[in-house]
């Protein structure tokens, strides 16, 4: 028997084995909240018996740190970087590609059909509440085609009137500045915020020249045009029942050139592209309950712009590909979802959701009509539902099954999907979870037709993906003297066919290709001890992905090569002790080699990462917040290497900036 036909018979042995358990057990009621799922989408754990990790934004307050750094300390998820630390940053979840992972904001789906992996880098993150990942089983109140997993953001909704400030500076030019007020307004709480961020970008590299077999020629370059201009505004308001959000971001960054053989000192170097995006997010909300029917809808609007232009200097930017100078990508897209949750008896608890989304792009630019085809307008369609039960399985209530369904049609293409879950808690420390899915998911217009600046159109049609996940887990909790205790470890697997993956055919663009089958397995560490004084908290992956395509007839064969931009290894660490006014912390962060391509021939160095700090309360209302990054400067030593002892040792296509310094200052007026 394969690998493949065992994980097939133990799922269904599983399935069986519970569906035996439900007819025979005795009566018992499902233990569920009084609010099934609150203004912000939060979804109560036991609807959500995936494995899930929790991030709080605000114990990392005044670190200025950003969304994609606040994320790599969930076991399972990395962040792709492009164009250096504060540059375009997606997430792949379980080794998925990054337009797998669904994320929501307030309940709406960032995701676009123009934009499916999501900029994670362009979220501003001080006016977020948590942050909730979701791995493996994917809840029913998420509609989306989430393969790879589900980035749920909560925003701030203070249950108190208060005015907060928040200034900070940095190195390499950076400033930031977020002004916030709550307040009751209409029978309901009123929440809005200010933020203004902008960084230079500019720093001291080494620079092999562009010939990294000739070690005589290599300089200190300067990293140009490597900034960014952020504003955003968050309104938020609701009551009992009704909920409205508004929500803009504007986001004007500059792409700054593939570095080596440029920036040498005492020449004049042509200036990279700019490319400037403004998003628009409105929603209008209701939920109430009707008997036992605890239901609700929504609607969204979503207007997003692009600009890319390369023509600031003498001569065009290569940015993009081959003569593309410039582009405006205009989307507009509107979507409403209806969500109903109920009790059937003592022992089942069901949930539906149905949504639509009606999506269409517009495309302006010099030579793109050759690309794609003269087309200027684009349009997509798309519906949804899902259908999910928990599902009480013993007398105790402590044995849930969780079977879900799952329907997706997108412009007249449409596939089935299936979820379920057990999880049986053995005492109060001791639970065991296991999961086991189908997904599918239909190739979007960013992957078909590109961005207007480095991704370009796919050269063939692209197909559907489909897949399948298996995983197991235990997690414990409990009290140590005066420790508390909590960890968990989780064995996954999943596997792809036609996995729509993104190639980087040179450092200055890419574009979308199907992969016949792709397979990746692993297991997720998560702990968590913390005392009076002291916390400590780790999380660790092991990893491995490979591309499980047959070998064609041509020359390039990438059956069993490992999937680029997947480290093996990969973890995190954080320390901290508190004092009477404040807390110091240390924090450690490892990232495995990992391929830069799918051939196997060139490796992104390891690299581990320290950073310190400390926080010390002035007053009872104000907070100072000063540390360093990348203490020990490692990111001057980053480099990409071949794998295995032929060929050069290389710059990276595009340098970080090392040892980083921080201060904010933060108070309640």
């Amino acid at each position: 028997m394969d690998g493949m036909t065992f994980r097939r018979c133990l799922a269904i042995r599983l399935t069986a084995f519970a569906l035996l358990l439900a007819a025979a057990a005795p009566a018992a009621a499902v233990d569920l909240p009084a609010e099934v799922v609150s203004a912000d989408g939060e979804i109560p754990p036991v609807l959500s018996p995936g494995a899930v990790t929790v991030v709080i934004p605000g114990e990392r307050s005044g670190e200025q740190k950003n969304l994609p750094d606040l994320l790599e300390e969930v076991p399972g998820l990395q962040i792709i970087r492009l164009q250096g630390r504060h540059g375009y940053a997606v997430a792949s979840v379980r080794g998925s590609t990054s337009a797998q992972v669904a994320v929501y904001v307030d309940g709406i789906l960032a995701n676009l059909q123009s934009e499916a992996a999501v900029d994670l880098s362009a979220i501003p993150v001080d006016t977020i509440e948590r942050i909730k990942v979701y791995r493996g089983y994917i809840p029913a109140r998420f509609g989306a085609q989430a393969m790879g997993g589900v980035i749920n953001i909560i925003t701030k909704m203070p249950a108190k009137p208060e005015t907060r400030l928040s200034l900070g500076a940095g190195s390499f030019g950076r400033y930031k500045g977020i002004l916030s007020h709550a307040a009751k307004l209409g029978g309901g709480k009123f929440f809005g915020s200010f933020t203004r961020e902008s960084y230079r970008g500019d720093f001291k590299y080494w620079n092999d020249g562009g010939t990294p077999y000739n070690y005589t020629d290599d300089y200190e370059g300067e990293r140009r045009d490597n900034g960014f201009e952020k504003a955003d505004v968050l309104l938020k308001w609701e009551d009992e029942n009704w909920r409205a959000r508004a929500s803009w971001v504007k986001n004007d960054r500059d792409l700054a050139l593939e570095a080596p053989g440029i920036d040498k000192p005492g020449t004049v170097q042509r200036p990279g592209a700019i490319l400037d995006t403004e998003k628009w997010d409105l929603s209008l909300g209701r939920r109430q309950k009707s008997g036992v029917v605890d239901w609700g809808w929504k609607a969204v609007y979503t207007h997003q712009t692009k600009d890319y232009d390369s023509r600031r200097g003498a001569a065009p930017s290569v940015i993009g590909g081959a003569y593309v100078t410039n582009s405006k990508y205009t989307v507009k897209r509107v979507g409403a979802a209806a969500d109903a949750a109920w009790r059937v008896g003592e022992r089942h608890y069901i949930e539906a959701l149905a949504e639509f989304y009606e999506e269409r792009l517009d495309v302006r630019g010099d030579v793109l009509y050759d690309y794609l085809n003269g087309k200027e307008h684009y349009r997509s369609r798309s519906w949804s539902g899902s259908l999910q039960d928990t599902i009480s399985l013993d007398g105790a209530g402590t044995f849930l099954m969780t079977p879900s369904v799952r329907w997706y049609s997108q412009d007249d293409i449409d596939h089935a999907t299936w979820q379920i879950a057990l999880a049986k808690e053995f005492s109060p420390s001791w639970t065991v979870k296991s999961t086991f899915g189908t997904y599918a998911r239909a190739p979007n217009m960013y992957e078909r037709y590109g961005d207007g600046a480095f991704i370009l159109p796919a050269k063939d049609d692209l197909e559907w993906e489909t897949g399948k996940q298996l995983d197991i887990g235990a997690a414990w909790q409990g009290i140590s003297g005066e420790t508390n205790l909590r960890a968990s470890l989780t064995g996954f697997w999943r596997e792809s066919d036609n996995l729509i993956e993104f190639d980087m055919e040179s450092p200055a663009y890419g574009r979308y290709k199907n992969i016949a089958k792709a397979r990746v397995k692993g297991v997720e560490l998560e702990a968590e001890l913390e005392s009076e004084l002291w916390k400590l908290t780790l999380s660790g992956t092991w990893m491995r992905g490979t591309n499980e395509t047959p070998n064609d007839s041509g020359s390039v064969r990438y059956y069993g090569k490992t999937l680029p931009n997947r480290p093996e290894w990969s973890g995190k660490a954080r320390l901290t002790r508190k004092f009477a006014r404040g807390q110091v912390f240390a924090e450690l962060q490892y990232i495995g080699e990992n391929y830069a391509d799918s051939s196997e021939k060139v490796l992104f160095d390891a690299r581990t990462v320290c950073g310190v700090g400390v926080k010390y309360k002035l007053s009872p209302v104000s907070t100072i917040i000063a540390g360093v990054d990348d203490i020990f400067n490692q990111a001057d030593d980053w480099r990409m290497r071949p794998d295995g002892l032929n060929g050069p040792v290389r710059m990276l296509w595009y340098p970080v900036e090392g040892r980083t310094f921080y201060v904010t200052f933060e108070t309640v007026i």
